[in-house]
């Protein structure tokens, strides 16, 4: 997690964050059928796409497991160092090898708990490309901050924004919670992040 702020104000980027990865991973790899809207984003960015392991009788379970499990994950804090420690109850249900969070959707619980590696190993793979192309460090952040402040001719005012980056091909960055966005990459990276997150600012500061 990457993480820029003063001694008044806090942006925090979750860029490749695991729990939330996964579940994009299985959305995409066992073709879940869930349509984008509200805290939905849209079709996750997977590649290369694996081969589904569930049948097409399974869809509503399916799809219905997967809902519950991406708003359980929407609804969890912020996560704070040190990570392995501070995970709260309820995301261990969905990250320990048997997905008990997922029990009352058995087909999704079985896929899950097959292809955990699968899933895990496409999030290293991509995190390790990430960190290989300097995408950790976005400058763009604090700049954003201290341009507001000059128009403003102040310091900003105390505030706190967490962003969650996911690899979706999707153009709408959507809100969360009272300070909680989830971003796609493709938006974060582009040429319009600058301004869009000086929108999401200036209510704040």
């Amino acid at each position: 997690m990457y993480q820029a702020g003063s001694s008044s104000w806090r942006i925090s980027e979750d860029r490749w964050p695991e729990a939330f990865d996964i579940a994009l991973w299985f959305r995409a790899a066992e073709r879940i059928d869930v349509a984008p809207g509200g805290v939905v984003p849209g079709e996750p960015d997977v590649e290369p796409l694996p081969d589904p392991s569930t049948d097409p009788s399974d869809a509503a379970g399916l799809a219905a497991g997967w809902l519950a499990w991406w708003h359980s994950l929407i609804g969890l804090p912020p996560l704070s160092p040190p990570f392995d420690l501070a995970r709260p109850p309820a995301l261990l249900a969905f990250m320990t090898p048997d997905f008990r969070g997922l029990a009352a959707w058995p087909a999704l619980q079985r896929a899950v708990t097959r292809r955990r590696k699968q899933a895990q190993d496409w999030h290293t793979a991509r995190k390790k490309a990430g960190l290989e192309a300097g995408l950790y460090h976005d400058a763009r952040t604090g700049r954003v901050v201290a341009d507001l402040e000059r128009e403003l001719g102040r310091k900003a005012r105390p505030f706190s924004l967490d962003l969650v980056l996911l690899p979706v091909r999707d153009e709408q960055v959507r809100q969360v919670g009272a300070d909680r966005y989830l971003v796609p990459e493709r938006v974060h990276d582009g040429q319009r992040w600058p301004g869009l997150l000086r929108g999401l600012l200036i209510p704040r500061a």
